[in-house]
């Protein structure tokens, strides 16, 4: 059956009629005037008048409504209705064309002419003029007549989507219902459950059934549907199959209300919906957040409206394409199992219960009759599923994002959970935890603050009472003024002459000194140079060294000899002014053989073994160069 709207229709419209208000004591309306005048179908003509009229209902101002013949071959017949308050009659166009806001402004039209000075007349060369028109391509509808007058309409696009506010129907029915209620009530008609509008005004019932009905886009609702029920028609409310009905208040208040078993019903003056079931919640969740999110925002004007529903119907049934399947010679076919794979595990489940709707069913025989027909099709629907399939790879993102947000919102009610519901033992023993580790942290920062103080203090005393350097006695002036240089000949000559005394370590070579030694060693070496200034012993006054005489027997290995310089005796004026700079009383030393005794001179410590070479000399300075002092002694242990 596919689509409920006729196509190739060649004519506006099939008939005008103005029906005359039923008078007390009749059954039914009258039609009181026709157009074309041979139009001979008793049957739609009976049915015209008792939808003209469906039922006693207050009319205070103009009114447009709509209703729906279904034809033997289940396509739709839409009849047009204008109810003018001042008048006891109505204007009814009949067509083939769901053309509602241009057959409103053409019962207009009607009602304008029947108000010139020729009114029957002037109606006549209207409706002829209407009725041989062309079906217009350019979507705009002109009707030159009278020769002077034209009327001009737009006429509907069926390849676009409804928009507000240029179609009355979606108009009415997105400020009759709210975004919930029209999102439950489409959920039921994917169910195809038996669903009842009901309202006082006749075009707020129309309107909201057939905008209802519209936004099944591309689907088209295959069972009972009638929207606006006349009283003689009532018990269709009663039948077991599915029905979309507009019942008028005194229609539907004249049955038992629990005689309605399982029936969807809207109440579209009070936006309250009353429903045994609960399809919303069947729906995917995806789909639902989707739809009522598109539909709560605030982009309602133009097709944003149905763009919303035809959206919601692409992530469910757009996989269809996915399941086709086409062999050379043979038809194209539609493998079911493959569309319930082309979509993701929790549509899956609605999918498979989506098979069983008539109105699919529907859908894919139209479709694969265009195929099959090689006629092509690229409608607002295949547009969306492209955009969709454009739009999948990003799907695993965004569901990544509404997991990651669920995540977080859960992971905080437990928290909050578990604080709350924390008992006063718990609430107790971490209040104890608490201010034991307050104390614990204040002990602590005591402890640090005691140990910086400390470091503090002995840091403040450390720079008050320096520690002292180790003494070390510095060279003095007459050592500086007068360098010493030692020959190899005395070298040679004191290594000889001071041989060391039995088992003790020989004495390390003369070299020149680069530090001062301590005082002891110094007083030592005085004494011994002394001891070798008042000895008897002569030497010589030529350029070369004589020999020093060896020591004694039984002498100190600490006896130190002081051998001439520069071919000259030393001079006990020297050792007195040597003692003097070291504080030192010469006449109070003893003095015996030309060196101290060991009972005047303290013991020096056995000198340890040298083990660097003897260094190089220099050589003895020329015989003009001036008087030098003898070398001293070898420090021991340097």
């Amino acid at each position: 059956m596919g689509s409920r709207i006729r196509e190739n229709v060649k004519q506006i419209f099939h008939c005008f009629c103005e029906v005359s208000c039923p008078r007390p004591g009749e059954d039914h309306a009258r039609i009181i005037d026709k157009f074309p005048y041979d139009y001979q179908e008793e049957e739609v003509l009976k049915s015209i008048s008792k939808f003209t009229y469906p039922c006693e209902f207050e009319h205070t101002a103009i009114q447009h409504y709509s209703f729906v013949f279904t034809n033997e071959d289940s396509k739709w017949t839409f009849g047009f209705c204008r109810h003018d308050p001042k008048t006891d009659a109505a204007f009814v166009f009949l067509s083939s064309l769901p053309w509602h806001d241009t057959f409103y402004k053409l019962l207009n039209q009607i009602s304008e002419v029947s108000q010139s000075y020729n009114p029957v007349e002037q109606r006549k060369y209207f409706l002829e003029a209407l009725y041989i028109c062309d079906i217009p391509t350019n979507g705009t509808l002109v009707i030159p007549w009278n020769g002077e007058q034209t009327f001009v309409s737009r006429c509907p696009n069926v390849s676009e989507l409804p928009s507000i506010p240029e179609n009355r129907n979606l108009t009415e029915y997105y400020s009759a219902a709210d975004a919930h209620n029209m999102a439950a009530i489409f959920a039921s008609l994917l169910h195809e459950r038996r669903i009842v509008f009901v309202s006082r005004r006749l075009p707020r019932l129309s309107a909201c059934v057939q905008a209802a009905a519209s936004l099944l886009y591309p689907m088209h609702w295959q069972h009972v549907f009638i929207p606006v029920l006349p009283h003689p028609l009532v018990d269709y409310l009663l039948a077991p199959m599915p029905f979309l009905i507009g019942a008028p208040v005194p229609v539907f208040q004249s049955i038992n209300r629990s005689d309605l078993a399982e029936v969807v019903v809207f109440d579209a003056d009070t936006n309250t919906l009353q429903s045994p079931f609960d399809d919303l919640q069947n729906l995917p969740a995806d789909v639902v957040s989707s739809l009522r999110r598109e539909l709560r925002s605030q982009a309602m004007l133009g097709d944003g409206m149905a763009r919303a529903f035809i959206r919601a119907l692409v992530m469910l049934i757009g996989g269809y394409r996915d399941a086709l399947r086409f062999h050379p010679g043979q038809r194209i076919t539609f493998h079911s199992d493959a569309f319930v794979e082309s979509r993701p595990s929790p549509v899956q489940p609605f999918l498979r219960k989506v098979l069983q709707l008539q109105l699919f069913q529907q859908f894919i025989e139209e479709r694969l009759e265009m195929l099959n027909g090689g006629l092509g099709f690229s409608d607002e629907f295949e547009k969306e599923i492209c955009l969709y399939s454009g739009r999948s790879s990003s799907r695993l993102r965004q569901q990544y994002k509404e997991w990651k947000r669920t995540v977080r919102r859960e992971g905080t009610a437990f928290f909050k959970t578990m604080r709350n519901k924390a008992n006063p033992a718990m609430k107790s023993a971490v209040k104890t935890v608490r201010e034991h580790g307050r104390e614990v942290r204040a002990a602590c920062k005591d402890i640090r603050s005691r140990l910086r103080d400390s470091q503090l203090e002995k840091k403040s005393t450390a720079d008050t009472n320096p520690p002292r350097p180790r003494p070390r006695l510095k060279a003095t002036a007459s050592y500086k003024r007068r360098p010493l240089h030692v020959t190899k000949a005395e070298s040679r000559t004191r290594s000889e002459s001071a041989p060391a005394a039995p088992g003790a370590p020989p004495i390390p070579p003369a070299r020149s000194y680069r530090h001062i030694p301590a005082l002891d060693h110094q007083v030592a070496a005085a004494m011994a140079l002394a001891g070798s200034s008042s000895s008897s012993v002569a030497t010589s006054a030529g350029p070369e060294e004589t020999p020093a005489p060896a020591p004694a027997a039984g002498s100190s290995s600490s006896s130190l000899t002081a051998p001439s310089a520069g071919g000259r005796s030393a001079r006990s004026s020297d050792a007195e002014e040597l003692l003097r700079e070291y504080g030192l009383d010469f006449s109070a030393l003893r003095l015996r053989a030309g060196a101290a005794t060991p009972d005047d001179v303290p013991s020096l410590p056995p000198t340890p073994p040298s083990t660097s070479p003897p260094s190089s000399l220099p050589p003895t300075p020329p015989a003009t160069s001036p008087p030098r002092t003898p070398p001293l002694p070898a420090r021991p242990g340097g």
